[in-house]
């Protein structure tokens, strides 16, 4: 069956069968492993962070690839500041380019539940 055929099919369902159909294709979208294969990432459980640590560190891959766009380090420079084999900021960099929506999903969720807390977000003045 095609593409077209399925999307034709889809259009002959019920509305709330339709929303069915489309939450458990999202389901098992996110339900379905990692299909690339990383050296120095890894997946850790967590309840809503779903992009990658580097393996052995509490660390998001994400952290390193901001902290390097921040302070404009290099590679070499950032695997020195963390300490880290060059290809694992190498990886680290390949993956944050490659899943710049979910980072930016995480991101607001982050900021969301901060806002929650009552946490302020805006820079203060240090004297």
């Amino acid at each position: 069956m095609s593409l077209q055929e399925l999307k034709e099919k889809a259009f002959q369902l019920s509305v709330d069968d339709r929303l069915a159909l489309i939450s458990a294709v999202i389901q098992s979208l996110q339900n379905s492993p990692q299909t690339e294969d990383w050296q120095y990432l890894v997946s850790r459980p967590h309840p809503w962070r779903k992009q990658l640590y580097i393996k052995g560190h509490k660390l998001l891959a994400s952290t390193i690839w901001q902290d390097m766009v921040t302070n404009q380090l290099s590679a070499e420079q950032s695997a020195e500041n963390w300490d880290l084999p060059l290809p694992a900021i190498y990886e680290a960099i390949q993956y944050c380019e490659s899943h710049q929506e979910l980072l930016k999903l995480e991101a607001a969720e982050e900021r969301y539940r901060l806002e929650v807390k009552g946490v302020s977000l805006e820079p203060t003045n240090v004297a």
